[in-house]
């Protein structure tokens, strides 16, 4: 308000403070919005997902140019023709009268550039396969999210936590999944609280809610009585 006080104060209770008639306008000032602090700093895109038969037609295009690629390879003379393709089924067909003349010999030959063909296959898939470390690593990006523009939190109640079985699955999965909680036990309520992101939570709480049997224990209250334990999200 000082922007309309002649004095700067609104002086005592009894006086009348002074304002700047003119400062006064029929105008409204509005504030900046400011982004949530969950705004995402980068514009999203939507992916956009080829059907069916538009990926089935990029494939053949794609394989239509790698063709002719090694076509005309061949043509200029940088890369030796492909040996014909030769099976057991259609050795007669291929090799005509060399299979008549010496059938011992081309069927030998046959076996061998099959064995050829199959060894460069498993070749091609140890190549590409990956090791322990990659699988793992592959599976750990897969599992964890990005946190920082929010965490989601979960706090599930549990009746009795002293079935050790039980216990163990909520540490270990919680573990497995990379996120962070506490478990607090007391003797008739168990807290459990987890954080992690929003596919984590999700696969904590199918195993909270579903997955786990905690019907199958009894618990006994103050009085004595029994009654099936129990999972609840708070």
């Amino acid at each position: 308000d000082s922007v309309i006080l002649i004095n700067n104060n609104y002086g005592e209770e009894e006086e009348v403070t002074a304002i700047k008639e003119d400062a006064i306008t029929h105008l409204i000032e509005h504030p900046i919005q400011m982004k949530a602090p969950t705004m995402p700093t980068k514009p999203v895109y939507m992916p956009v997902f080829l059907t069916v038969k538009e990926r089935k037609k990029l494939r053949r295009q794609n394989r239509r140019e790698a063709w002719k690629e090694e076509q005309e390879k061949i043509r200029l003379g940088l890369e030796p023709p492909p040996e014909p393709k030769l099976r057991i089924s259609n050795l007669m067909r291929a090799l005509g009268t060399e299979a008549v003349q010496d059938p011992t010999k081309m069927e030998a030959h046959v076996k061998a550039q099959m064995a050829k063909r199959l060894k460069a296959h498993e070749d091609a898939n140890a190549a590409r396969k990956l090791t322990a470390s990659q699988r793992s690593e592959k599976r750990k990006r897969r599992l964890m999210e990005d946190t920082t523009f929010g965490v989601h939190v979960s706090l599930y109640r549990v009746k009795d936590l002293s079935n050790m079985t039980k216990k163990f699955k909520v540490e270990v999965n919680c573990k497995q999944l990379f996120m962070t909680g506490a478990v607090i036990m007391y003797k008739d309520c168990n807290v459990v609280i987890v954080e992690g992101g929003p596919k984590q939570s999700s696969t904590y709480q199918r195993l909270m809610m579903n997955r786990i049997k905690w019907e199958e224990d009894v618990v006994k209250d103050a009085d004595g009585k029994e009654s099936p334990n129990s999972c609840v999200l708070v």
